[in-house]
């Protein structure tokens, strides 16, 4: 059993990050997320993305730099490191989906020093693309992306 970790620990270190590799760009329009995390059960939200909206929290954020993207399968592997007045936060994220129709975001949040005792936190996004009018999402629902 010893040896069969070993051997899926290596290769899967031993795929090397594709250079210039982009991220998946979710479908502009009205998406159903639904997120489920420890700290706050299952939520499920209707909002407007568009097309410039990463799929990845932290991207493009002055304070965080994207450290590795790796592609396995139809699996990304994404890491996005953050700066804040609390200290480091370490963003792994795995995707999944056509992002035309449906996408997974599976995170762990890792927090250095911890904030409030908390070292790390999990959460899974779900999405569901509903269509191109965003005319029926409510503002105040649709404030995360």
């Amino acid at each position: 059993m010893r040896l069969i970790s070993f051997c899926l620990a290596a290769f899967f270190f031993a795929v090397p990050a594709i250079a210039g590799t982009p991220l998946p760009v979710r479908k502009a329009g009205h998406w159903q997320l639904t997120t489920v995390a420890e700290t706050v059960g299952m939520k499920t939200f209707d909002t407007c993305i568009t097309a410039a909206d990463p799929v990845v929290t932290g991207v493009g954020d002055k304070n965080c730099h994207v450290s590795d993207v790796r592609v396995l399968g139809d699996e990304r592997y994404v890491d996005v490191v953050c700066r804040t007045d609390e200290g480091k936060e370490t963003t792994s994220t795995v995707l999944t989906g056509d992002f035309q129709t449906w996408y997974r975001a599976m995170s762990k949040i890792t927090f250095d020093p911890p904030q409030n005792g908390v070292s790390h936190m999990g959460v899974t996004i779900d999405g569901k693309y509903v269509g191109a009018d965003c005319s029926s999402v409510n503002a105040s629902s649709g404030s995360a992306k």
